[in-house]
């Protein structure tokens, strides 16, 4: 069997104009208008198939697909539709549009699996609108998603009101919970949202674990005073201080880390703020990401080394205060196995990677059999206008997670 490249592209492009704008950017932020019409363009497809989505407590769109012993767990698929602003076509659509191109395929050979079938789009992987995503996936498996009716997004709009609007009660969200031997295993196809694949000219990566992350809120303390009375020797100036520091970040990150450690200061606020004004505060936020806690924890104890340092030298007080933290999630290693088995066997090259970015299947590991196949998307980029993927690596992928389903539906017991 072999999955039909025109009619995943298709799905994919029908798709993004559910969020394209006439300026040339495309947006389909969750529980906006274009994310409804995107969610309601794709169960669609699925009822022009004869399969009746469902939607959950949580928002999540669920397809089932019957297989010749009911009894049996499913083998789960999916992704999420929702996207940055001004993202890009492929960021989660791909395992959407995948998952029901598997299921098409299937029907159009007349092939039922032993083991249904069910295809999920989560809600609001992204969380761009509040400030904390991976919703849908949290609902699934039993994890807390930190949610409040009273929470406020950046319309100012409560949470309580967005989600009424999009048929959610949100004291009903943890009634999504799936239990645990209902399903069979997860699998995700993803763009990779990096360059290792497309810099090494490979059609897919196996993900081995979504690394984790560790967030910082640093505060730094000067002192406050007149820019033009204030000579160089009696300044205490934190953003001085701040900048000596992040520059550094790199620098430590290379010594102590591996090839996919990485730190970023995204954000950094100073006050008073002022031209005339030495900084007396500065603060920023820190985050670091691997697949292993060893090594978080020691670019932590190095860059807080290095900025104890900085401040002593520079008269300043200094606090360090952990935010957040996501511990590393290994995928299966028996999902891993059966996709390197397919991959192989199809005699694709392929590559063992990593991933930095947050995935649903981050969540789905803690209480499923997970696995995640990569393809690479152009440059790296991604959350981006630019993100380009290339028909024949979206084939292999699609081909990949198809043959990974007939070779896993095999095994009856894991």
């Amino acid at each position: 069997m072999k999955i039909n490249l025109e009619k995943v592209i298709s799905y994919i492009n029908e798709l993004y104009q559910c969020g394209a704008r006439g300026d040339g950017t495309h947006s389909r932020v969750a529980y906006s208008k274009e994310d409804i019409k995107g969610r309601e363009t794709f169960m669609g497809y699925f009822m022009a198939l004869g399969l009746q989505p469902r939607v959950d407590e949580a928002g999540n769109i669920i397809i089932r697909m019957e297989g010749k012993d009911s009894s049996l767990p499913a083998i789960v698929m999916g992704s999420h539709l929702d996207t940055v602003p001004d993202g890009g076509r492929y960021d989660g659509v791909l395992g959407c549009v995948g998952g029901l191109c598997v299921c098409e395929t299937l029907l159009e050979n007349g092939y039922q699996l032993s083991h249904p079938i069910e295809v999920i789009v989560f809600t609001d992987e992204e969380g761009f609108r509040f400030g904390n995503g991976l919703l849908g996936s949290s609902a699934i498996c039993g994890v807390n998603p930190m949610i409040s009716e009273d929470d406020i997004d950046m319309y100012g709009e409560t949470r309580s009101e967005v989600m009424k609007a999009y048929g959610i009660n949100v004291s009903a969200v943890h009634k999504a919970k799936w239990k645990k031997d209902s399903v069979h295993c997860f699998l995700e196809l993803h763009i990779e949202q990096g360059a290792s694949l497309y810099k090494k000219g490979t059609s897919i990566g196996i993900v081995s674990s979504i690394a984790g992350v560790s967030r910082y809120e640093v505060v730094i303390h000067g002192e406050a005073n007149h820019s033009g009375s204030t000579v160089m020797s009696d300044r205490k100036d934190a953003l001085v201080a701040a900048a000596d520091f992040i520059s550094q970040v790199p620098r430590i990150v290379a010594e102590y880390g591996n090839e996919f450690t990485v730190a970023t200061v995204g954000t950094i606020k100073v006050s008073p703020n002022s031209v005339n004004v030495v900084p007396g505060m500065c603060t920023f936020n820190l985050e670091i990401r691997d697949q292993e806690d060893e090594i978080i924890s020691l670019i932590e104890s190095k860059l807080i080394e290095y900025l104890k340092s900085v401040c002593e030298g520079a008269v300043n007080s200094y606090d360090f205060r952990k935010i957040s933290y996501h511990e590393p999630a290994p995928m299966s290693s028996w999902v891993k196995g059966e996709i390197e088995s397919v991959v192989k066997d199809l005699e694709f090259d392929y590559e063992i990677v990593p991933s930095g970015a947050f995935h649903d299947s981050l969540v789905m590991t803690e209480r499923f059999k997970t696995g995640m196949i990569f393809v690479p998307s152009v440059k790296g980029i991604s959350h981006s206008r630019d993100e380009f993927t290339h028909e024949k690596d979206i084939e292999k992928g699609c081909q990949v997670l198809l043959n990974t389903v007939l070779e896993i539906d095999k095994k009856i017991i894991n």
